[in-house]
């Protein structure tokens, strides 16, 4: 049966292909590949009917922190300040470590994965920098212009600039 085989499945791709990538690989190939589904996120963070809104994933820095990261940027949050916020999601996650780390050595990945890499937040930055020139012509590319990106600040922000 085909379905007794998707452990092993699992357990050679986290091995084989999410391990040597680490979380800043899966972030910056989520960047890379994953712009059509950014973008989908942007467009509902850009209508007013939308919010309140929650965003969230399983542990809420890998893919939750890739959105958070670009929103922040949107917004105007210093860097420095993004870093920090990201960084704090690892004494959020303090609680669920034990059960994280069962989870991801069963898919094959080590206990890092359960962490939040300091240089994350830098890393997919300097990514972006290096690739598309920076944040902002990342997102026209992917159709975040910058209209849209005012929308989310609008949105968001008390008093938004342009």
């Amino acid at each position: 049966m085909a379905l007794g085989h998707r452990t092993e499945a699992i357990q050679i791709l986290g091995k084989e292909v999410i391990q040597p990538r680490g979380l800043v690989g899966q972030a910056t190939d989520a960047v890379d590949s994953s712009g059509t589904e950014l973008k989908q996120i942007f467009d509902v963070l850009a209508e007013a009917e939308s919010y309140p809104i929650f965003f969230h994933c399983t542990s809420g820095k890998d893919r939750t922190g890739l959105v958070a990261f670009m929103l922040l940027m949107i917004l105007g949050v210093p860097f420095d300040i993004i870093s920090v916020d990201y960084m704090a999601s690892e004494g959020e996650l303090v609680s669920e470590r034990k059960f994280r780390i069962q989870e991801l050595r069963a898919m094959g990945l080590t206990d890092d994965f359960a962490n939040c890499p300091p240089r994350w937040v830098m890393d997919v930055h300097e990514h972006i920098t290096r690739t598309y020139g920076s944040c902002q012509a990342y997102l026209d590319r992917i159709g975040v212009d910058e209209a849209l990106r005012f929308r989310i600040r609008s949105n968001i922000l008390e008093h938004p600039t342009v």
